[in-house]
C-alpha cells in the first residue's frame, strides 16, 4: 500500500476508534475531522470533505457557540469545498453568515475580514454578481489600509481580484494598471510564492489578450507557465490552463493550427485529472471544438461539444448551467451548418436549463438570446431576431454596464439584422454606438476598432457612397496595417469592399481586379474550411471580366463560384440561384451549347423557392429571354417570352376568376 494510502487509513481507523469511544458531537472528533477533510481537499476530493466539514462545525457549533470566530473560520473553509464544487450560491450564503460573525468583533478582527471579504468577492464574481463583488472588494481594500501600493500578499490578492472586476466590466486598461503594479511588486520580493506570480502574470496574459496585444500577451503567458511548472510540476491542473491560455491567444491572433496543438497538450493533461475536475476537463474540450470548428472540421466539432456536454451532465445533472452554455455553443455550430431544426432544439434544452435558475441574469443568458437571434436571422426572421438581441442587450447593460465589449459585440448583430431588413439608418446608428464603445474600451489599434470601421465602410458601398468607402477603408489600411497582418480574413474583407466600392464607380477596373486578386489569394489557405467566404470575390471576378468581355477568365472564375457554392448549400438548394444564374449569363454570352440547361437549372431553383406560378420566375424567363436575344438565339429567346407570356396571362386569368 502506498504511504500515502497508509496515512489516510491510519486517519480513518483512528476516527473510527474516537467514534467508538466518544458520543457524537464531541470535541475530541474535531482535530481528526479536519486533518482527513484537509487530505481529502488536497486530493480534490471535495464531496468526501463536504460531511466532514459539516460535522466539524456542528461540534464547534455546540461547544463556542454559533457567533465564535472559530465557526466563522469553519463556515469560510466549508465555502472552499462548496466553490470547488462549484456551488457559487450556497458558498456566497456561508461566507455571508461568517462575514456577520467576523463584524461583530468590529477592529478585533479587521484582518481575516478582510480575507474573508476577497473569498466573497470571488464566489460572487464566480457567480457572475459583479456589481456584489466590486463593492465587498473595496470593502476589503479600505480594511486592509486603503493604500493600493501596498505589497502585503492579501492586498496583491485585492488587486487581483479588483482587477478581475474591472475585466468582467471590461475596463482593461484599469484592470492592466493593477496587475502590471502586482507584477512589479512581485518582482521586488522574493518572498512571493512562484504560484502568485504565474496568476499575476497570467492575469496579465489575459487583458493584453483583450486588448489585442498578442505579443505581449504570448510574453506573459509564457512566464506564467514557466512559473507554474517550476512551482506544481509538469502536469498540475494549474499548467494545463497555462496551455490553453497559450492557445486561446493563439486563436485570437488567427493561428488555428498552433492553437489547437496548444489545446490538446491542455487536454492531455485535463484528462488525467478529469474524476476530481470535471468541469475543467469540458471547458477544455469545448475551447478545443471552438477551434476545430474554425478549422472546417464541423463533424468533429460537434462529437467534442456532446463529449463536453455529457462530462457536464454527468458530474453536475441535468440543469448545469455550463451544460447549458455547452448547448449554446452546439447550437451556434448546427446553426452555422444550416442545421436549423437541430438549433432549435438545444437552445430551447438550454433555455429550459437557465430559466430553472429563476431571475438570474448573467453573461451566459445573454449569449443564449444572441444565438437564439442568430437562428431566427439565418431564418430571415429579422423582427424576431432583434427581439432577442434587444433581450441580450438589456441582461449585458445591466450585468455588465453599457460601455462593455460584449455589448458592442450585440449591437453589431443587431445591426446586422436591421440592415437585411433594409433600415441602413438603424443599422449605422448601432455600428456606430459599438466602434465607440470599442474605441473607449479596447483602444484605437484594437482589431474591433478595424472591424467596426470596416462594418461602416462596407454600410457605405451599400449606400451608394462608394468614395466615403474607399476614404475608410484607405484609413484602416493605414492605421491598423499591423492588425491586417496578423488577421488575413479581416485584410481579405477590407480589400473586398475597396473593390466593390470602385466597382460601383464604374471606373478603375484594373484596380478591381488587383483588388480582388489579392483578396481571393488571402482567403484560398481557408476554402476549404470556410468557402462561404470566397464567394463574394468570385462572383466580383465573374462580373468583372464578363463586363470586360474577357469570357475565358470569366468561365474559370465562375465554375470555382458554383463549385464552392454547391460544397456550401448543396446543388439543389435554393442559395444555389445567385452563382447558377452568373453561371448561365457567362454560359449565353460565351455562345455554349449547355447554356439552355444552365438556365433550365436556374429555373428550376426559382420553381422551387418562391412557386412555379410567381413573378420571380415570369421575370427570370424575361431576363434569360432578354440575353439570348442579344446574342440572336431567337429561338430561345422567342421559347422564354412564351413562357413568361402564359405565366402572366394565367396570374391575369386568376384575378379575373
Amino acid at each position: 500500500m502506498p504511504d500515502h494510502d497508509v496515512v489516510e487509513h491510519e486517519m480513518l481507523q483512528e476516527l473510527v476508534q474516537l467514534r467508538s469511544q466518544c458520543p457524537a458531537g464531541d470535541p475530541r472528533l474535531f482535530p481528526v475531522l479536519q486533518r482527513l477533510a484537509k487530505r481529502y481537499f488536497e486530493k480534490h476530493r471535495y464531496t468526501d470533505v463536504r460531511p466532514l466539514l459539516n460535522e466539524a462545525l456542528s461540534i464547534r457549533i455546540a461547544a463556542m457557540g454559533e457567533n465564535h470566530s472559530a465557526v466563522a473560520d469553519s463556515l469560510a473553509q466549508l465555502a472552499s469545498v462548496e466553490t470547488a464544487l462549484y456551488n457559487d450560491a450556497k458558498a456566497i450564503e456561508l461566507l455571508r453568515r461568517a462575514q456577520r460573525i467576523y463584524e461583530a468583533y468590529g477592529s478585533e478582527r479587521q484582518t481575516q475580514l478582510a480575507v474573508l471579504l476577497n473569498q466573497l468577492v470571488e464566489a460572487l464574481f464566480a457567480d457572475n454578481r459583479f456589481a456584489e463583488a466590486m463593492e465587498f472588494c473595496r470593502r476589503a481594500l479600505e480594511l486592509l489600509g486603503g493604500n493600493i501600493h501596498t505589497a502585503t500578499p492579501e492586498m496583491m490578492r485585492t488587486r487581483n481580484n479588483l482587477a478581475a472586476l474591472h475585466v468582467a466590466r471590461g475596463e482593461y486598461y484599469l484592470a492592466a494598471r493593477l496587475l502590471k503594479l502586482n507584477a512589479q511588486l512581485m518582482k521586488g520580493d522574493g518572498t512571493v510564492h512562484e504560484l502568485a506570480v504565474s496568476t499575476t502574470l497570467n492575469n496579465l496574459s489575459e487583458v493584453f489578450r483583450l486588448q489585442g496585444q498578442f505579443d505581449e500577451a504570448w510574453h506573459q503567458a509564457v512566464k506564467a507557465l514557466w512559473s507554474r511548472r517550476r512551482a506544481v510540476g509538469r502536469k498540475h491542473p494549474l499548467v494545463a490552463q497555462s496551455w490553453s491560455n497559450l492557445a486561446t491567444i493563439r486563436f485570437d491572433a488567427g493561428r488555428i493550427a498552433a492553437s489547437e496543438s496548444l489545446f490538446k497538450r491542455a487536454l492531455a493533461i485535463r484528462q488525467t485529472h478529469s474524476e476530481s475536475h470535471p468541469a475543467l476537463h469540458a471547458s477544455t474540450l469545448r475551447s478545443l471544438a471552438e477551434v476545430v470548428l474554425a478549422a472546417g472540421r464541423t463533424y468533429e466539432a460537434e462529437s467534442i461539444y456532446h463529449q463536453a456536454a455529457e462530462i457536464y451532465e454527468k458530474a453536475f445533472g441535468p440543469n448545469a448551467p455550463q451544460l447549458a452554455l455547452t448547448l449554446t455553443f452546439l447550437g451556434r455550430l448546427h446553426i452555422e451548418c444550416g442545421q436549423h431544426g437541430s438549433a432549435q432544439q438545444v437552445l430551447a434544452r438550454a433555455v429550459e436549463i437557465q430559466s430553472r435558475r429563476g431571475d438570474v441574469r448573467d453573461a451566459a443568458i445573454a449569449l443564449t438570446f444572441n444565438t437564439y437571434g442568430n437562428l431566427h436571422a439565418a431564418r430571415n426572421n429579422f423582427e424576431q431576431a432583434e427581439t432577442f438581441y434587444a433581450k441580450a442587450l438589456e441582461i449585458q447593460r445591466d450585468v455588465l454596464g453599457g460601455d462593455h465589449p460584449d455589448v458592442a459585440a450585440t449591437l453589431v448583430l443587431f445591426g446586422d439584422a436591421t440592415l437585411t431588413r433594409g433600415d441602413h439608418a438603424a443599422a449605422e446608428k448601432s455600428y456606430r454606438k459599438a466602434l465607440e464603445i470599442c474605441r473607449k474600451q479596447l483602444g484605437e489599434g484594437h482589431k474591433s476598432v478595424a472591424e467596426g470601421m470596416h462594418r461602416l465602410a462596407k454600410l457605405m458601398v451599400a449606400d451608394n457612397e462608394p468614395d466615403r468607402a474607399i476614404e475608410l477603408c484607405a484609413a484602416i489600411r493605414k492605421k491598423h496595417a499591423r492588425t491586417l497582418d496578423q488577421l488575413p480574413g479581416l485584410h481579405a474583407d477590407v480589400l473586398g469592399t475597396l473593390a466593390d466600392a470602385h466597382m460601383a464607380l464604374l471606373v478603375h477596373f484594373d484596380h478591381v481586379e488587383a483588388l480582388s486578386r489579392e483578396e481571393l489569394a488571402l482567403r484560398e489557405p481557408h476554402q476549404q474550411a470556410r468557402p462561404g467566404e470566397s464567394i463574394p470575390v468570385l462572383s466580383r471576378l465573374t462580373k468583372l471580366y464578363l463586363r470586360r468581355e474577357q469570357l475565358d477568365p470569366a468561365l474559370e472564375m465562375c465554375q470555382r463560384l458554383v463549385t464552392l457554392a454547391e460544397r456550401l448549400h448543396g446543388a439543389n438548394h435554393p442559395n444555389m440561384i445567385p452563382a447558377v444564374d452568373q453561371f448561365a449569363e457567362l454560359s449565353i454570352a460565351r455562345g455554349e451549347v449547355t447554356a439552355e440547361a444552365a438556365v433550365e437549372r436556374t429555373m428550376k431553383l426559382r420553381e422551387r423557392k418562391f412557386g412555379a406560378d410567381s413573378d420571380e420566375v415570369v421575370a427570370g424567363f424575361e431576363h434569360f429571354a432578354n440575353l439570348f436575344h442579344n446574342v440572336g438565339q431567337e429561338p430561345l429567346a422567342s421559347e422564354y417570352f412564351s413562357r413568361a407570356s402564359n405565366l402572366r396571362d394565367r396570374h391575369a386569368h386568376a384575378l379575373f376568376v
